[in-house]
């Protein structure tokens, strides 16, 4: 009973420890080459083809040199890693200069590519598409979608899935769902009350997430979830699930042993939550009235593609695991970017009082000055939130001092080199990621005037010799090209919407405490917050006081 403790016990405990020691052996000759090949790559970059990059360590690549700029200019521990590369580009403009950045953060992320100039981007976003790179579907998003899904997906499988789903997200199916839309920002409203009422401080990132979710669950699902009011089943384990997933190095994730169990089960919920709304879909989708929700227009899509007509009542089963994926990427995306770009609106108006006046007297022109009248004149003809071209100026000026994705990233192929359009010097980009520096362009003063100024006017101007005008390919919080975000209109309606029945009856005020960290001269700076993923996300959810304006 007892053996294990005498000498063959003692030579199995022995051999155990051998096996480790082998193990670990090979586990460090393994990073040693990893690392010798990947510190390479960047020689001959610089060795055969003259290109300039940072100073480079053989050991440590550019980690030290990130480490300084982030000491220099005082970079918040918990600011998101995306801005690294605008504060690169203002130390180093020479080596920026050339449109591209060869950046060496291996093991703690992948050899990398920082793209800067706007016509190098279009290369391979817009000219050639090139792949999504791998780690994106086969690392990050594998345990939540497996990398089906519409973001990640590639060639034929993801051509078919985006034809299945645009008409769902065209601008005229979705101004058909403005009435459910709108039934979700009347909650808003009245939670604003209450918040105005109790005068306590709330984050308002809480509120702008509840509303886009419950939002989404109307366009997608067809369905009120009701977030605004009580946790979700749904929305809760989607959120537990989004703070398992990584894609820079966390060990703490990475080493939990629990983790792939928690996904399985996470999963296997998410799933049984979502399948009823699919096969309900499917049995009565015919006897659906009036506008359909991107759920019930994939599934006409799809029975019109196979012509079996008999799959209303009996759907196959991988495509119900295809939709699932697809829906679970849908509310993700779908409710976090807008949240938050939500909620710099209100901040950035708040901010600028004379702007939040003009967006004001446009709402004022458009729906009337009866602030309570506006539910039901936009219910009656959606087609009005079509009609304010100064508040669609604002979302994008938001968008573009505060992108809550950073930019695309790709994988390139074999041979492949970016081009510099004025010098038309070459740049391998194969073995490496390839990423648009979006937040850095969009903040480029080259592009921008006052590029870190609110100033909506931009987006309204339409004389291309303006120095205001925006540059070709310069605006890109959605990317450009095929893979550009199928659900940009969506976010841009529902802002529209949100805005036009809140933004006259309240204002936000800012309540972070007078010794909060100030960054970039705004304390609601953008953040790495590591339960919800790579999106940047505002300080603190934006600590605020809602006030009335009547």
């Amino acid at each position: 009973m007892f053996q294990f403790l005498g000498p063959s016990g003692s030579s199995m405990a022995s051999f155990v420890m051998r096996g480790i020691g082998y193990l670990s052996l090979i586990g460090l000759v393994a990073f040693f080459y990893r690392l010798y090949q990947i510190r390479m790559m960047y020689r001959r970059v610089q060795k055969e083809h003259g290109i300039s990059i940072l100073p480079h360590s053989f050991l440590l690549g550019h980690l030290v040199t990130v480490a300084k700029l982030t000491m220099k200019y005082k970079i918040p521990r918990d600011a998101h890693g995306q801005w690294i590369f605008h504060h690169i580009r203002r130390e180093y403009p020479e080596i920026a200069s050339q449109g591209v950045l060869y950046l060496d953060v291996w093991p703690i992320g992948y050899p990398m590519i920082a793209v800067y100039h706007p016509e190098m981007m279009a290369q391979f976003t817009q000219e050639h598409s090139l792949p999504k790179y791998w780690a994106q579907g086969q690392a990050e998003f594998k345990p939540f979608t497996n990398g089906e899904d519409l973001v990640n997906l590639e060639g034929a499988e993801w051509k078919m899935a985006r034809s299945m789903f645009n008409p769902g997200f065209s601008a005229r199916n979705l101004l058909s769902l403005v009435p459910d839309m709108i039934e979700e920002v009347l909650v808003l409203q009245e939670r604003f009350r209450r918040a105005v009422t109790l005068g306590e401080v709330v984050k308002l990132e809480d509120y702008t997430t509840n509303v886009t979710v419950d939002i989404i669950g109307r366009v997608v699902l067809g369905t009120r979830l009701g977030t605004q009011t009580r946790p979700h089943r749904l929305m809760a384990t989607m959120k537990s699930q989004l703070s398992l997933i990584y894609f820079e190095l966390d060990l703490t994730k990475a080493l939990s042993p629990i983790r792939p169990l928690k996904h399985w089960i996470y999963n296997r919920i998410i799933r049984n939550e979502l399948v009823p709304y699919i096969f309900n879909t499917a049995q009565n989708y015919e006897k659906i009235e009036g506008p359909k929700t991107i759920v019930a227009l994939a599934l006409k899509s799809y029975i019109q593609e196979t012509q079996d007509y008999s799959v209303r009542g009996n759907i196959p089963p991988e495509f119900v695991e295809r939709v699932v994926k697809h829906i679970k990427i849908f509310m993700f995306a779908g409710h976090d970017t807008t949240a938050t770009a939500l909620a710099y609106v209100y901040y950035l108006l708040k901010k600028y009082p004379d702007k939040a006046a003009k967006l004001r007297a446009e709402h004022d022109k458009i729906l009337g000055p009866d602030t309570a009248a506006a539910a039901g004149l936009v219910r009656a003809d959606p087609t009005l939130l079509n009609q304010m071209p100064y508040t669609i100026a604002v979302l994008r000026e938001t968008l573009r001092l505060f992108p809550p994705v950073g930019g695309s990233i790709r994988q390139s192929p074999p041979g492949h080199f970016l081009t510099h359009p004025e010098t038309g010097v070459r740049y391998p980009t194969y073995g490496f990621m390839l990423h648009s520096s979006v937040t850095t362009l969009q903040r480029d003063p080259e592009y921008w005037i006052d590029a870190d100024s609110f100033i909506p006017e931009r987006f309204m101007m339409r004389d291309e010799s303006d120095p205001l005008y925006p540059v070709k390919n310069t605006w890109r919080p959605f990317e450009m090209g095929p893979r550009n975000c199928i659900g940009q209109e969506l976010v841009s309606l529902e802002i529209r919407l949100i805005l036009a029945l809140t933004v006259r009856e309240f204002e936000v005020e800012g309540a972070y405490p007078e010794d909060a960290p100030s960054w970039m001269g705004d304390k609601a700076y953008q953040i790495s917050n590591p339960e919800v993923i790579a999106t940047a996300h505002i300080k603190d959810g934006l600590p605020v006081r809602i006030k009335s304006r009547i």
